[in-house]
């Protein structure tokens, strides 16, 4: 018997060994860029950059622990910056919103120091959301930045769509009309774009279209970006590292937002001109799945 017993622990503390990840040792970052002298003028900025991370120890070096520990301590613990909200009526008929934070000690900005950051958040995210709200808290308190943050179409509980269409992976309009908003309202400001996961994929992307950008616009910060949509949905189709359980709440998530907003996402004028059949967009277990039976045919009819 003490045998078996001792057999479990041991599986057990492999396991965790394992999830833990304890046994990684902490090495310096490797940094891509092109122009060597615009590297070394950042790192002059910020040496942390070529440091080795040290994270917190035993749960700190495993992101898959990183993260539930942030969500339920975040949660708990997570700064509430007080902004702005803004609502913007689209020709469409969306209404588009974002959110406003003027830094600590907005009075005594010079104009040569007046920046703002233009945040686009992850799929489904918005500035309610634990890392968007921290990260303003940081920005706003100690960076001196003015911080705008875009809300996705549909992503927020408060504000009902008024037209029949959510943010999608590649629309960028939305973003451009934000800019233009800030534009407006402060003209002398020059503008730094951020964006997380999904949030990096159409700023980066907005980079890169055919379209006049906003001279005030000085650059782009991409944050865990997918850099290959394709690629990275065949990885998140795997078991491994749990990516299909990550891809499954991103799907839970994407179809709740659907859910929440039924009455005019799935009217009955929608789904007979879109030719939409709910019992497939509810039973998508992936996000592949969910764009099959729901994304394309309505984005589809938008292009």
């Amino acid at each position: 018997m003490s045998t078996v017993i001792l057999a479990v622990v041991a599986v057990i503390l492999c396991v965790l060994f394992r999830i833990l990840n304890v046994n990684s040792e902490p090495t310096k970052p490797v940094v891509f860029c092109k122009d060597r002298n615009f590297f070394e003028s950042i790192l002059k900025m910020a040496p942390l950059l070529n440091e080795p991370y040290q994270p917190t120890r035993l749960w700190g070096f495993s992101g898959h622990v990183q993260t539930v520990v942030h969500s339920i301590i975040g949660r708990v613990r997570c700064p509430l910056p007080i902004g702005e909200r803004c609502l913007v009526n689209l020709t469409d008929g969306s209404t588009l919103t974002y959110d406003v934070y003027e830094p600590l000690e907005a009075k005594n900005i010079q104009p040569e120091d007046d920046f703002t950051l233009a945040i686009c958040p992850g799929i489904g995210n918005t500035s309610e959301s634990v890392y968007i709200r921290t990260f303003v808290h940081h920005a706003t308190h100690q960076g001196g930045y003015r911080c705008a943050v875009l809300n996705h179409v549909g992503a927020l509980t408060s504000v009902q769509v008024t037209a029949p269409r959510l943010f999608t992976y590649g629309h960028t309009d939305d973003f451009d009309m934000m800019l233009k908003q800030i534009l407006e309202r402060w003209p002398n400001t020059r503008i730094i774009a951020v964006g997380f996961s999904l949030g990096g994929n159409l700023v980066t992307k907005y980079f890169g279209e055919q379209r006049i950008r906003p001279s005030a616009l000085l650059g782009a910060i991409s944050v865990c970006q997918g850099y290959c949509a394709l690629e990275g949905t065949k990885w998140l189709l795997m078991w491994h590292n749990f990516r299909r359980f990550y891809l499954y709440f991103m799907t839970e998530n994407m179809k709740s937002i659907i859910l929440r907003h039924r009455k005019v996402l799935l009217s009955e004028d929608v789904r007979k001109k879109h030719k939409l059949n709910e019992r497939d967009i509810f039973s998508a277990a992936t996000l592949p799945e969910l764009d099959e039976a729901y994304t394309r045919s309505v984005c589809n009819a938008l292009l």
